[in-house]
């Protein structure tokens, strides 16, 4: 085979790979658009980054009490049935008021992440924390705070959370939110569809 025949073989496969690159960050831009925003399932949203630090603060609100709401995020082992980003979610181990959960997640169309996370109640705070243990792009810690409304029937989320990038992300901080808040939203879908239920699994 002539150098100019493998030079132009050569050049088709780059051109293809290019080709192929170009579509899949167009997919992923599309999907991060269509999660910018609003959603009903946030009332409150502020996002802001210092180096490879992300602070992300979101509220929602669920129409439902605080005792079943506590209890449906009291259950990540169960986020595999009820939150679509989440393919797996494993009981490790659970120890008085600390659960650790290994969980495989998939934001968008972005590569499927792997986590161990540690999950922490503080019940007469109506608090949830979390952090990572074991991660390989981004080590996460942050706080679900429950408050009741005046009637009992609903209840306010506070969400805040910090997470550290351990890798140079190749996509815009744009892309990285809509991540976030796609599966954020989910996730407080996933907790109405369990708090809402007439008995809600312990």
């Amino acid at each position: 085979m002539s150098g100019k025949t493998i030079g132009a073989i050569v050049g088709v496969v780059v051109l293809a790979v290019i080709g192929f690159v170009g579509y899949k960050y167009m997919q992923l831009q599309a999907e991060a658009k269509k999660w910018a925003g609003p959603h009903k399932e946030i009332v409150e949203e502020s996002v802001s980054k210092d180096g490879a630090v992300t602070s992300t603060h979101f509220v929602s609100l669920i129409d439902a009490p605080m005792a079943a709401v506590q209890n449906a995020l009291w259950t990540p082992e169960r986020s595999q049935e009820t939150i679509e980003n989440i393919t797996l979610s494993k009981l490790l181990k659970s120890e008085g008021n600390t659960k650790l959960i290994e969980m495989n997640v998939r934001a968008l169309n972005l590569p499927l992440q792997f986590y161990t996370m540690q999950f922490t109640l503080d019940a007469d705070q109506h608090r949830i924390s979390f952090k990572t243990v074991e991660s390989q792009a981004q080590d996460l810690e942050g706080v679900y705070q429950l408050e009741a409304s005046p009637d009992g029937k609903s209840t306010r989320i506070d969400y805040n959370s910090k997470s550290r990038d351990k890798i140079a992300l190749p996509f815009p901080q744009s892309v990285v939110d809509s991540a976030n808040r796609e599966i954020f939203v989910n996730t407080m879908r996933g907790v109405k569809k369990i708090a809402q239920q007439p008995n809600p699994a312990g």
